[in-house]
C-alpha cells in the first residue's frame, strides 16, 4: 500500500510539472501581451490619426462643405486654419499648449475677467473668436464679451479654480450678455438667463442668437449650457431647419451664466487627444428630459469609486521646465 501511494504521489507531481507553465511559456505568453497592446495602440493611434484627418479646415470651401454635412447655415464669415507652430499635448482636461497666442480687446470684443493671464488661445480659436465677433456684427448684435480661455502654456488653473479644463487653448466661456460699446466689462457681474428649471428674462432672443452663431460652426465640437438652456433651445429650434448645432449643445452642471465652447483638436496636433463623440441625434426630447427626473435611489453600503489620479503628459512637464528657465 505504501508502495502504491509512493506510486501516485510521484505520478501527480510528475503531472503537475508537465502542466505547470515553463520559463518558455511565461516568455511567449508575455511576447502575445506586448503584441496585443501594441496592436491596441496602433488601433488607437490610427483612430486619433483619422480623426484629426477630419479636422481639416484649410478652406473656406472645406469648412462650407462641413458645415452642410453637420446640418449648420454655411456661413461667408470663416477664416481657414492652415496650420501653425502650436502644439497640444494631452487633453482640455489633462493637458498643455506650446505655442498659445494671446487674444486681445478690441472694439468689439471685450472680455469679463475672472483671473490673470487666462487670455491665451490656440491659434484656431482666436480665429473662430474673430469670427464670431465678425458674425454678431453683421447680425446687428452687440460686440462680443469672452470669459476664460487658457493660461500661456495651458494646464490646470490651479486649486481654487472650479474649471475642470481649458487646458490647451480650444475651450472658451462665453457670458450670456453683450458688451455697451466704449465701456469696460471687465468686472462684470455674471447674468443667469436660466436658474433650475425656470427661464428668465434675460433669456432674450439676442441671447438665443449668440448661442445659435456660436454652435454653428464646424470647428467646434460641442458646448456645455445648462440643462434647462437646452431644453428651451430645443423648444425653439427643434423643427427649424439647419438645427445641427443642437447635437453640439451638451446639457451640463451650471452654465447658467454663460456657455463654455470646445473646439475640435487641430490636425496638425497629432499629440491632442479628442473627447469621446457626442451621440448622434439633437439631444432634444428624453435625453434632456431625463435631467429633470429625480436620480435612481443609491445602495447605502456603496462606495464612490475612487478617483483616478490625475497624471499630465510628460512633455507638459518638459515644457514647462524649458519655460522655467
Amino acid at each position: 500500500m505504501v508502495r502504491v501511494a509512493l506510486s501516485l504521489v510521484v505520478f501527480s507531481l510528475l503531472l503537475s510539472a508537465c502542466s505547470a507553465p515553463t520559463d518558455r511559456d511565461n516568455l511567449a505568453a508575455l511576447h502575445r501581451q506586448e503584441r496585443t497592446t501594441a496592436a491596441q495602440a496602433d488601433a488607437l493611434t490610427s483612430e486619433q490619426s483619422l480623426a484629426l484627418a477630419a479636422n481639416d479646415f484649410s478652406s473656406k470651401a472645406r469648412l462650407q462643405a462641413l458645415a452642410q454635412q453637420q446640418n449648420l447655415v454655411v456661413l461667408s464669415t470663416y477664416t481657414p486654419y492652415q496650420g501653425s507652430q502650436a502644439r497640444i499635448y494631452g487633453s482640455t482636461a489633462l493637458g498643455c499648449i506650446d505655442g498659445a497666442v494671446a487674444v486681445t480687446e478690441s472694439d468689439d470684443l471685450k472680455f469679463q475677467h475672472w483671473g490673470k493671464g487666462r487670455n491665451f488661445a490656440h491659434p484656431i480659436m482666436a480665429q473662430y473668436l474673430q469670427d464670431l465677433k465678425q458674425r454678431l456684427k453683421a447680425q446687428g448684435l452687440p460686440p462680443l464679451v469672452v470669459g476664460d480661455i487658457g493660461l500661456q502654456y495651458g494646464g490646470p488653473y490651479g486649486p481654487k479654480s472650479n474649471h475642470a479644463s481649458h487646458n490647451t487653448g480650444l475651450d472658451v466661456d462665453l457670458p450670456f450678455f453683450f458688451a455697451p460699446e466704449h465701456k469696460e466689462v471687465a468686472s462684470h457681474p455674471d447674468v443667469y438667463i436660466v436658474r433650475g428649471q425656470k427661464v428668465l428674462p434675460t433669456f432674450t432672443v439676442d441671447i438665443a442668437q449668440l448661442i445659435v452663431s456660436a454652435s454653428s460652426d464646424p470647428r467646434v465640437d460641442r458646448v456645455f449650457v445648462a440643462p434647462m438652456i437646452k431644453m428651451q433651445m430645443c423648444q425653439l429650434y427643434e423643427h427649424a431647419p439647419a438645427n445641427g448645432f443642437l447635437h453640439k449643445l451638451r446639457p451640463w452642471f451650471g452654465h447658467q451664466a454663460h456657455m463654455h465652447v470646445r473646439l475640435k483638436c487641430p490636425s496638425d496636433s497629432p499629440n491632442c487627444v479628442s473627447q469621446a463623440p457626442i451621440p448622434a441625434g439633437t439631444g432634444c426630447g428624453y435625453e434632456v428630459e431625463s435631467w429633470f427626473l429625480p436620480p435612481p435611489p443609491q445602495s447605502k453600503t456603496a462606495q464612490p469609486a475612487p478617483k483616478p489620479k490625475k497624471v499630465l503628459p510628460q512633455q507638459c512637464k518638459l515644457l514647462w521646465a524649458r519655460k522655467r528657465k
